[in-house]
Parts: C-alpha cells; structure tokens; sequence
C-alpha cells in the first residue's frame, strides 16, 4: 500500500511540473521591473538587460543595452546580423573601422536600424543615456577592431 501511495505521489509531482512547463502566459516588464546587470566585457559604465532568452548561449534572445551619457563603443563587427530598436534617448551610429564622430547619424528613440553582419560600426550617447533593444538567435558576440 505504502508503495503504491509513493508512486501515486510520484506521477502527481511529475504531472504538475509537466503541465507548468507547457503552460503558456503571458510575460510583461515595465521600466521599473527590468533587472539591469554589467556583464564582465562591459568596463565602461554599459548595462544590459536579459529580456527573453540568454544571448550567452543558443537559441532566440531578446536585450537591452543602456549606454551612460557621453560614453561611445569603439569601431567592432558581429558575426550575425543585428537588429536594433531605439528605445530610449538618441543613439549615434557611424560605419567603418575607426571611430569617427563626423560619421555618427542621429537615431532618435522610436528609431530600428538593421546592422549585416560582418558591417564594421561604433557607436555613442553624445546626448544623455540611450537604451536599444537587440535580438537574435545564437550566442552575441563582439568582434573590436579598435581596442
């Protein structure tokens, strides 16, 4: 008898854990709830925020990154196309392999920029903090040109 309530126990934890994994619902952040951390390749004041997925690993990811005021990403290309919406203040984006700020165009908020793969870029937040938004599918990676 002891056996059969220890396996009637069983299938009930296994059942319930099963049917909360297929649960769908519906995910939602405000502002205030987004969990902003620095990651170990970010030494200048850069945050991101893991959305949907981990860009560290495979599979679909959605992230935010917020620049501090003032602060600019040396000239660098990803292996991956890279889809980008402006999501707060305005984000200066400029092609080529050496930082050059007569190259930066104005990306107000509001704005989606599609970087190809392989396009050598830099960017800056010349007028306050700028948060984008990026996704993808597979590990995000930063290939520097400049150091």
């Amino acid at each position: 008898m002891k056996r059969l309530i220890v396996a009637v126990l069983v299938f009930v934890a296994i059942t319930l854990t099963l049917a909360d994994t297929n649960k769908k619902e519906i995910v939602a952040f405000t502002p205030q709830q987004v969990r902003w951390f620095t990651p170990s390749y970010y030494t200048d004041g850069r945050e991101r925020a893991q959305l949907l997925g981990d860009s560290s690993r495979d599979g679909a990811w959605i992230d935010r990154a917020k620049i501090p005021a003032g602060k600019r990403v040396l000239a660098h290309t990803h292996p991956q196309d890279e889809p980008v919406t402006v999501i707060e203040g305005t984000w200066y984006l400029g092609e080529g392999t050496k930082f050059d700020s007569t190259k930066l165009k104005r990306h107000p908020a509001g704005s989606f920029i599609l970087i190809p793969a392989g396009v050598p870029h830099f960017v800056a937040a010349k007028d306050g903090t700028v948060i984008i938004q990026l996704s993808g599918n597979g590990k995000f990676q930063t290939d520097y040109i400049e150091k």
